[in-house]
């Protein structure tokens, strides 16, 4: 079996200090990468705005933590151009010593519709700006490339990486997943229940297979919102603020099997989208703002608590140990945990950094250590 690594994503970046702090806190700890989004705002709700440019807080991190994997979780192709993602990814391989992942997905709008910058035929730009990174790293000059979104005509990015640098997609629907087997060299979706990890993942590995490609270099990850805490009020509380952020991706409810013809007619009226358009891609929080959420109430009170404290990282201790367990039982090796634990004291003792300590203390070496 591989070894199980552990990743910690650095989420909420109000100021460089309280960065700082939180990189200086994970270099101390048993994480295996150290995690950063790439995001210009987020979305309504409890997600906040703030976000510092990602790429000079890698270069500060590199001086911060030594022997950890640094990589994005996620940034898109539609924000900057192949040759500039290409030089960055090539900057921070040299910085890290090659201990750098570009993680990579379709898009998302809350980055995009306000600021508009296009989003169309995502799939097909993503495809492209992956094959077009690969070119500059692997030639470095006299690049030709001549595709429907991006086009070169003997470009040179010089130097070239000192080691080959993964890419890993963030992929979940269907034709994603099938992009991700075909070219990508790792997976980490966002969010999943251990039961279609399993099933997505034998679509990926089928379409590896097809193309010849080496299993053993493929990496599994798996990226999860995390949160801790024994008192069962708090634990509810959380799962009612995610019951809502659960009905902005319906495609889930319908992998959880809790998907009712009925709710499509109630799923219109309330948001004028139906279930299959609704994506990340899509809306962002002006949408939103237009829904009229209350008429979702009868979706909400079907779909059981119980469904979502299986399938999503919140809980005890010792109920997060039992969901990791599921999800290598389901074949994953890397897991990408972004804490939602308030940093504030007034949150202990299950504070985020009491959470980052006792996964790195408690949970990581179980895992690490045993066959568990």
């Amino acid at each position: 079996m591989s070894e199980i690594k552990f990743g910690h994503q650095l989420y909420y970046l109000h100021s460089y200090d309280f960065f700082k702090k939180k990189v200086l806190a994970a270099s101390k700890e048993n994480w295996d990468s150290l995690w950063l989004p790439d995001h210009l705002t987020g979305m309504s709700g409890p997600l906040i705005d703030d976000f510092l440019s990602v790429w000079p807080l890698f270069g500060s991190m590199a001086d911060i933590v030594k022997g950890k994997t640094l990589g994005t979780a996620v940034t898109d192709p539609h924000r900057i151009h192949p040759a500039v993602l290409a030089q960055l990814c090539t900057s921070m391989n040299h910085i890290t010593r090659g201990n750098f992942i570009l993680g990579i997905g379709a898009g998302e709008a809350m980055n995009l519709k306000a600021y508009n910058i296009p989003f169309d035929h995502a799939l097909s730009k993503l495809r492209e700006s992956i094959n077009l990174l690969r070119l500059f790293w692997k030639k470095g000059k006299r690049i030709t490339f001549k595709g429907q979104h991006y086009k070169a005509k003997k470009a040179i990015l010089l130097p070239k990486p000192i080691s080959d640098i993964p890419i890993w997609i963030a992929a979940n629907s269907p034709k994603t997943l099938n992009l991700t087997g075909e070219i990508a060299d790792g997976w980490m979706p966002v969010g999943i229940d251990y039961t279609t990890y399993k099933q997505k993942k034998q679509q990926i590995v089928k379409v590896l297979r097809e193309n010849s490609r080496d299993l053993e270099k493929f990496s599994f990850g798996v990226f999860h919102f995390i949160f801790m805490n024994d008192d069962e009020e708090e634990i509810n509380q959380r799962l009612k603020g995610n019951k809502f952020e659960l009905l902005m991706t319906p495609r889930r409810i319908k992998e959880l099997g809790y998907w009712k013809d009925e709710y499509e007619e109630i799923y219109f009226e309330a948001t004028g989208v139906r279930s299959e358009e609704m994506s990340i891609l899509k809306i962002d929080r002006d949408d939103i703002t237009r829904f009229d959420l209350r008429k979702l109430g009868p979706i909400l009170n079907e779909i059981p608590d119980n469904l979502l404290l299986e399938n999503m990282m919140f809980g005890t201790k010792e109920e997060i140990i039992n969901k990791i367990r599921k999800f290598v039982e389901a074949g994953a090796q890397h897991f990408i945990f972004s804490s939602t634990n308030g940093a504030s004291s007034k949150n202990a003792p299950f504070t985020y950094w009491d959470v980052t300590r006792i996964i790195s203390e408690e949970i990581i070496p179980l895992f690490k250590n045993s066959n568990i």
